[in-house]
């Protein structure tokens, strides 16, 4: 049982207290590190933010681990990459001619975007991708949660892969 996040058990808080110093003590170093695995300050911050909330889930488990800081770590990396993966799988959705500059490319892209998705499924991909932002500001942005945001882009991507694969 929780109050606020707070569990109640003196276990719990004794589990709070070492999750809150792990935090502390590796945040900074882990989203040096997820920054140097994406290039990308927004997503690196994003990654650490799953990193540590995957953390928490699991923090019985992770309390008992023989490398905390080597889990996280471990787990900051898979996340990364994962967001690598879905990165890439959405370039091959959207195959661009070797010729085209990059202003023409971000202009073909949209108009792939506009043709088979609605205008919301269209700017989630567009903020997302195009402008770069995080999942944790285009859902401040529609006033949504976090997991909803990320389910639409899901979707968004699903329809945008399954037009791609009618077409071919």
């Amino acid at each position: 049982m929780s109050i606020c996040g707070e569990r109640l058990n003196p276990m719990g808080k004794i589990l709070d207290a070492f999750f809150e110093k792990l935090y502390r003590d590796n945040f900074i170093d882990l989203f040096k590190y997820a920054y140097r695995l994406t290039c990308e300050k927004n997503l690196a911050e994003e990654i650490v933010q799953d990193a540590f909330a995957e953390a928490y889930r699991k923090i019985e488990l992770l309390s008992e681990h023989v490398s905390p800081v080597g889990w996280l770590y471990v787990t900051t990396r898979n996340i990364a990459r994962a967001y690598i993966r879905e990165y890439q799988n959405l370039r091959e959705l959207i195959p661009l001619e070797n010729n085209k500059t990059a202003a023409d490319d971000k202009g073909y892209e949209e108009l792939l975007l506009i043709n088979c998705l609605d205008k919301d499924e269209t700017q989630i991909i567009t903020k997302y991708y195009i402008d770069k932002k995080s999942l944790m500001e285009i859902s401040e942005e529609y006033d949504i949660t976090l997991s909803a945001c990320k389910m639409r882009l899901k979707r968004a991507r699903d329809k945008l892969k399954g037009n791609y694969e009618k077409e071919k």
